[in-house]
C-alpha cells in the first residue's frame, strides 16, 4: 500500500540589508520593495521561522488526469485543456517562442483564478500547475475553519 503525506509548512526568511541613511519611512518601505523585486534579495534570505500548517495523508493511489487535445490556434501551439470537477486546466506551449502558459478557470463562468507564462517545459509547468492546486487547496481547507461570532457582524 502507497500514502501519499502532503505536509504544508509557513516559512518565514530574515534577510539583513543596508538601507541608506536620512529615508523617510516611505523611502524605507520603497528601498526594501526595489531590493526584493530586483531579485538582490534572494541571495540574502534566511530560514528564520517554520509554522506548521497542515500534514495529510492519501492513502492508495494519486488521482491522475488526462490532458485532452484541445484545438490547437496554429500547428506551433498545441493546445491542451483538462476537466476537473468545478475547475478546468489548459495548457498552451507555444514551439516559436519556447513559451508554456498554464491557466485555471473556476466555475460556470470560467472566472480565471490563476495564470502562468513562462520560458519552461511542458512537463515542469505542469508541476507549477499542480503545486498552485496543492496550495489552493490548503488555503480553502484554513476557511472551512474560520467562525464568525453573531456579536462581530
Amino acid at each position: 500500500m502507497k500514502a501519499i503525506i502532503t505536509v504544508v509548512e509557513k516559512i518565514s526568511s530574515e534577510a539583513h540589508i543596508d538601507i541608506p541613511d536620512g529615508l523617510a519611512e516611505s523611502g524605507i518601505k520603497q528601498h526594501v520593495i526595489d531590493h526584493y523585486n530586483s531579485g538582490e534579495m534572494l541571495a540574502l534570505l534566511n530560514i528564520f521561522h517554520v509554522d506548521f500548517e497542515s500534514i495529510s495523508v492519501h492513502i492508495g493511489k494519486k488521482k491522475q488526469f488526462t490532458w485532452q487535445p484541445g484545438k490547437p490556434w496554429s500547428p506551433k501551439r498545441p493546445y491542451y485543456f483538462c476537466k476537473l470537477g468545478r475547475f478546468t486546466l489548459t495548457l498552451l506551449t507555444d514551439t516559436e517562442q519556447n513559451l508554456t502558459r498554464t491557466e485555471v478557470y473556476f466555475g460556470h463562468h470560467r472566472q480565471l483564478i490563476y495564470t502562468s507564462e513562462k520560458d519552461i517545459s511542458k512537463e515542469l509547468a505542469i508541476v507549477e500547475l499542480q503545486n498552485f492546486l496543492s496550495g489552493l487547496t490548503v488555503e480553502l481547507q484554513t476557511l472551512g475553519h474560520i467562525e464568525f461570532s453573531e456579536n462581530e457582524v
